[in-house]
């Protein structure tokens, strides 16, 4: 299973249809939604790393008036998102070699970031930094205690991993952003564990 460790987004491009039909729809990340909304510019951009189909995250940025941009690396994902939004501009990429295009009001990596391998999430936040504009806002998911987690998604076998959250606090720190928000198992967000966090460069 190594394969799918380093290459998550390869599973999605199996179980991409599946996934379509049974994410949810009623947006129970709404109020987190809301608060990165009241943070950035009424016109501002962003970034919506691992976005999936785009439903209903990126939809909801998009009603509400933002330039959202999409990224994925399954190619499978990023066509169904193509089919529901063809005006968006997405990205086929890595998140981990993400092209620095421009920079962003906020960046979103919900329930895409911890499939990274624990050994790659480091460096990712020196990805968020160079992504955002100053006083930018960065929400993200992510677990609890470090270690790695298996799950059964449309028949594959999906992965994730974590760091412990003093790892994340101090990646936040080393990185200039502040926690705006941490909540562990949220259980009115599907028991997602959430930061929030503002880049405040020197």
């Amino acid at each position: 299973m190594e394969g799918n460790r380093q290459s998550v987004f390869e599973v999605y491009n199996k179980i991409g249809d599946w996934f379509a039909e049974n994410r949810p729809q009623n947006l129970i990340e709404k109020s987190y939604l809301d608060k990165l909304i009241s943070l950035i510019p009424s016109n501002g951009s962003i970034l919506d790393v691992g976005c999936g189909t785009g439903v209903p995250i990126l939809n909801y940025f998009q009603n509400k008036g933002f330039k959202v941009t999409g990224v994925d690396a399954s190619e499978k994902m990023l066509s169904l998102a193509q089919r529901n939004f063809p005006s968006t501009a997405f990205i086929l990429a890595d998140m981990r070699k993400l092209p620095l295009l421009k920079k962003h009001d906020a960046i979103i990596a919900w329930h895409s970031f911890f499939h990274l391998p624990a050994t790659d999430q480091p460096d990712m936040f020196t990805v968020f930094q160079n992504h955002l504009n100053p006083e930018g806002i960065l929400l993200f998911t992510s677990g609890t205690t470090s270690g790695e987690v298996w799950g059964m998604n449309g028949g594959e076998n999906l992965f994730h991993a974590s760091l412990n959250t003093d790892e994340y606090k101090q990646l936040l720190e080393e990185h200039h952003f502040k926690i705006l928000v941490h909540v562990v198992d949220d259980a009115e967000c599907g028991n997602a564990t959430v930061w929030m966090a503002q880049y405040n460069p020197l």
